[in-house]
């Protein structure tokens, strides 16, 4: 299989720079034919992917963390959410938080993650498509962004701004997991929760005291926070999981529950789990969107699934 390797050496504040050389070492041991270009933004790992799709490239690796791993995502799709190619997809974590990889059982090692593409055993994953605004506000609020994708998951208030403070830089000293939830404890000081219009399936509820949406397809959100959701591989719905109601006498129990990843109970009044195929967001105050660990715009969001699955290759089981 001929691959293509689209690399970000800036990915976790440039350290992935230095596995660049382990990289080409290990696929020159592996007899992988392959060609690389490295990225000099995250739109432009999407242009690289877009175009090596058009190109007809057997494989695109990425290589990175998770914005770099969505944008080549994004390069396998059209505005309608069909893909462009036959090409397969393929990732190695370089960058600081490996969600997409755990969630697919992708091998979080560079020799792991060579190896499996050796084997070349994929699994088709659906993929979650959103539209939303560009600003909060004034005329280009009222432009909507093209169609994009994500493989994991979709956040809509208080996790969009915890995406944002921890790209800032806090993770590059404490880690992925304990950088977050760091900036999650500041933000929770400053966060004003949001009345929002939750339509799952063309039903209405108003929902109150919001602190986040998370609306996704895998087991992990973000950066060790886990949901248990009811969805198979090709299940055609996305979970939508409602976080309201935070203050500081159930913050431990909640937090709990969301980094265990153990099943929110039906009488819980605090955490929500609903399913469905296509998911209406607004709100009464400008409400941050993300996906897959980057700030990408703002409500009133439509996310639905895209109608063509991603063939991706896997480390030999899949996580989702």
């Amino acid at each position: 299989m001929n691959c293509f390797f689209i690399i970000n050496q800036h990915s976790r504040n440039g350290r992935s720079r230095r596995r660049t050389e382990e990289l080409f070492n290990l696929l020159k041991a592996s007899g992988i034919t392959y060609s690389h270009s490295f990225t000099e933004s995250l739109d432009h790992a999407r242009q690289l992917s877009q175009k090596a799709n058009q190109e007809g490239a057997e494989c695109i690796v990425a290589v990175g963390g998770d914005g770099t791993i969505n944008n080549v995502l994004n390069g396998f799709f059209n505005e309608q959410g069909n893909r462009i190619s036959r090409t397969k997809m393929a990732a190695l974590h370089t960058g600081t938080s490996p969600d997409f990889c755990k969630s697919y059982g992708i091998p979080r090692s560079l020799e792991g993650a060579v190896q499996a593409i050796c084997r070349g055993m994929t699994s088709l994953v659906r993929v979650g498509m959103i539209e939303c605004r560009k600003s909060p506000g004034g005329k280009s609020a009222e432009i909507p962004m093209r169609p994009l994708f994500f493989g994991c998951c979709a956040n809509i208030g208080l996790g969009a701004s915890l995406a944002r403070a921890a790209n800032s830089g806090i993770r590059k000293y404490l880690g992925d997991i304990v950088g977050t939830f760091v900036s999650l404890l500041v933000i929770l000081l400053r966060y004003h929760p949001s009345t929002v219009t939750l339509t799952i399936d063309e039903k209405k509820h108003t929902v109150s005291r919001v602190f986040d949406i998370a609306v996704g397809r895998t087991r992990y959100i973000a950066s060790g926070i886990k949901v248990q959701h009811q969805l198979g591989p090709l299940d055609p719905r996305l979970y939508v999981m409602s976080v309201r109601g935070l203050n500081a006498f159930n913050f431990i129990k909640v937090m709990k529950t969301l980094y265990s990843g153990n099943a929110i109970s039906a009488n819980d009044t605090r955490l929500s789990l609903m399913h469905g195929s296509r998911i209406e967001i607004a709100s009464d105050t400008p409400l941050e969107v993300e996906f897959d660990g980057d700030p990408a715009g703002y409500c009133p969001c439509t996310i639905t699934i895209a109608p063509d699955p991603l063939e991706l290759i896997v480390g030999g089981h899949d996580a989702g």
